[in-house]
């Protein structure tokens, strides 16, 4: 049983890496196009204000057995509040080290809004980012290890496409909304 298992892991792990190989430049790009270095119009809006912060957050990624999570720190640099989520959630999508999977890679976020201590992330899922069941749990504490370390956030709902679901990708039941542990 636990043979199956780590070789479900493995292939699971082989087919994230036959993914993450091929270019795919328009799902990560419009999340990834909002890098601080990229937006030449902010100095102009930071003239009637200083509206522009700056936090360093730990972002969680899996290793590249897929067994674990990872924790990395990383800077964004935001406006408002969805500025804020977005660029968090961007922080998801890619990894600066080969050897840390980036589990959002290929899920693109439609829309995040915050209101009372609830997070409503809508996302979603084209074929190719279905994760196995190891990898969508994987995916889904580090998406709720990453949100919940803003103390605002309470609860996080995961809307698939506008609608909530009982699981991300078919293996995992996802509590809606999750809440801190």
């Amino acid at each position: 049983m636990k043979k199956r298992i780590y070789v479900a892991i493995a292939i699971c792990a082989i087919s994230l890496l036959a993914v993450g190989c091929g270019s795919k430049p328009t799902s990560s790009s419009p999340v990834q196009g909002s890098d601080p270095t990229s937006t030449t119009p902010a100095p102009i809006a930071n003239q009637d204000e200083n509206s522009e912060e700056s936090k360093e957050i730990n972002v969680y990624y899996a290793d590249d057995q897929l067994l674990q999570l990872d924790q990395r720190k990383k800077e964004i640099t935001f406006e408002d509040e969805y500025d804020k989520y977005s660029k968090t959630y961007a922080s998801l999508q890619s990894s600066d080290q080969m050897e840390l999977i980036p589990l959002w890679k290929n899920i693109d976020l439609l829309s995040a809004t915050f209101d009372q201590g609830k997070l409503i992330l809508d996302v979603n899922i084209p074929d190719e980012a279905r994760l196995g069941s190891g990898g969508e749990l994987l995916a889904i504490d580090a998406l709720r290890k990453t949100f919940f370390q803003f103390d605002e956030v309470t609860s996080i709902e995961l809307l698939v496409n506008g609608n909530a679901t009982e699981s991300l990708m078919g293996h995992v039941e996802l509590e809606n909304p999750l809440t801190r542990e």
